[in-house]
């Protein structure tokens, strides 16, 4: 008897040992998550605000010499970190399986970067290809730093750190708008801070600016339609109107059509999940009345942009027209070869001066970047190597303005196919993640979800840059991470 008990007394002993283990492995790991998500997130805010630190006189040149460096410090962290719980995730997974099922867009992404690695490799210029240009930056080593980013914010499981990261963004695009208006009739204050055109803010091309007020648009509007507390809605209606403004004044087409879609897509995802229907429709309906509203140069901009794409359509007919009669009398003036040829010569012509004005010279961009892909379809001619092939039809251009054209041109299509089957798989898994309607992330969750499709719609008119993209590859980072079901 006594046997026993001591073998009873030893072994709640030993099961009260086990219990304390497992209670402090996990108060170990909690400490871990939280320490991790703190870092992460200040990283993040700090690389954040410096757009703002940017505007200020005293730490302007500062920002300036130290800003990519700053990036690398951030993507170094996340790409660190993330090596190191993978690993740990793999060793401990009982179901290895469904973890390479859930890590799927992680592999064809990392997939997409070991294949743009060996076309830089065997690019023409392969410090462009590596470290790109003083202007853009936006080499392989650059993506390395956009996929730094994307682990990053991959990482964060904190809710309220993945808020205030957007808050913070939000907040830095209006103190900008706001001293930027200050400042342009204000001498004194320029002693302070530094004098920027509202049309481009601090960034170095309005195209540029149009990007970073589209994504804060989008926070401002999404946090507004899903916010309960008033005063905070109250706030969120303020800064949607003045992003609003600021982006349609910044008339940047791209991004406002890239709105317009998610605007209507948001409103039908709304009636579909009969949530948010009301809101939704003031949403766009002060939508509207604004683009019936700003003005530039006596002109409606909204309407401006609108005749321009009417005009475009009809060169583009147009030039169709030129060349299904071309071909008509080629077929029909078989006897008078030499002058059918010059009359295609003519045609010819009169179709690339027509491109140029279509989307203001993309046409003409797109055109010739298809021509390419079509010259090295396996591996294109690596990042930032296209100025020299664009040259050779006189055109002064390192870009095709265009997302798919660009993967394709720089990677190859299995590059382009790489990545859009990485996206495509993150946008179509995250369909099923907006029909949780009470989750506790579903509002964080929304405003990123529909920020990635506005940034790549507006992807398909312009171009990437190192201190714009980092934010998308952040909410990319957060919507993937919302995917997780152990999130």
């Amino acid at each position: 008897m006594k046997e026993l008990i001591e073998k009873n007394n030893i072994n709640k002993i030993e099961n009260i040992k086990s219990e304390n283990n497992k209670d402090n492995a996990k108060k170990s790991k909690l400490g871990y998550t939280k320490i991790k998500d703190i870092v992460i997130g200040i990283l993040l805010v700090i690389w954040m605000i410096i757009p703002l630190l940017k505007e200020i006189q005293a730490t302007t040149i500062f920002i300036q010499k130290y800003e990519y460096s700053i990036m690398e410090i951030i993507a170094i962290a996340g790409i660190y970190i993330f090596t190191y719980e993978i690993y740990r995730r793999i060793k401990n997974a009982e179901n290895k399986k469904e973890l390479i099922k859930e890590l799927l867009p992680i592999i064809l992404l990392t997939a997409y970067l070991i294949w743009t690695l060996i076309s830089c490799i065997f690019a023409q210029d392969k410090q462009k290809a590596f470290y790109g240009t003083d202007y853009r930056k936006d080499g392989f080593i650059t993506y390395l730093v956009y996929a730094g980013f994307f682990l990053s914010a991959y990482l964060i499981k904190s809710n309220k750190i993945k808020k205030i990261l957007l808050n913070v963004f939000l907040i830095v695009s209006l103190l900008n708008i706001l001293i930027i208006n200050l400042t342009s009739n204000n001498v004194s204050l320029l002693k302070m801070f530094i004098y920027r055109k509202v049309e481009i803010g601090v960034f170095l091309n309005s195209n540029h600016y149009g990007y970073y007020l589209l994504l804060a648009t989008i926070i401002a509007c999404i946090l507004l339609i899903t916010e309960k507390n008033k005063i905070l809605k109250i706030l969120y209606l303020g800064s949607y109107i003045i992003l609003l403004y600021n982006l349609i004044y910044n008339n940047t087409l791209g991004c406002y059509i890239a709105l317009t879609i998610v605007l209507i897509l948001f409103l039908i995802y709304s009636i579909y999940s009969k949530k948010y229907i009301k809101i939704s429709g003031i949403v766009l309906l002060i939508f509207i009345t604004l683009s019936c509203v700003v003005q530039k140069n006596d002109k409606n901009i909204v309407i401006s942009n609108i005749n321009s794409m009417i005009k475009d359509a009809k060169s583009i007919i147009n030039i169709d027209t030129n060349n299904n009669k071309k071909d008509i009398e080629e077929n029909n003036n078989t006897q008078n070869n030499k002058k059918d040829s010059s009359n295609s010569n003519t045609n010819n012509k009169i179709s690339d001066k027509e491109l140029r004005k279509i989307g203001s010279g993309r046409g003409e961009l797109w055109k010739y970047g298809t021509i390419m892909i079509l010259e090295k379809p396996l591996l294109g001619y690596g990042a930032e190597n296209l100025e020299e092939e664009y040259a050779k039809y006189n055109i002064d251009q390192d870009r095709p303005h265009n997302l798919l054209i660009q993967l394709a041109t720089t990677s190859g299509i299995p590059g382009l196919l790489l990545y859009m089957s990485a996206i495509v798989l993150i946008l179509i898994r995250g369909i099923k993640k907006l029909k949780e309607h009470n989750s506790e992330d579903n509002s964080i969750y929304l405003v990123a979800y529909f920020a990635v499709i506005a940034y790549l719609i507006s992807a398909m008119f312009g171009n990437s840059m190192y201190y714009t993209s980092p934010y998308f590859f952040i909410l990319l980072g957060i919507v993937t991470r919302s995917l997780l079901s152990r999130c």
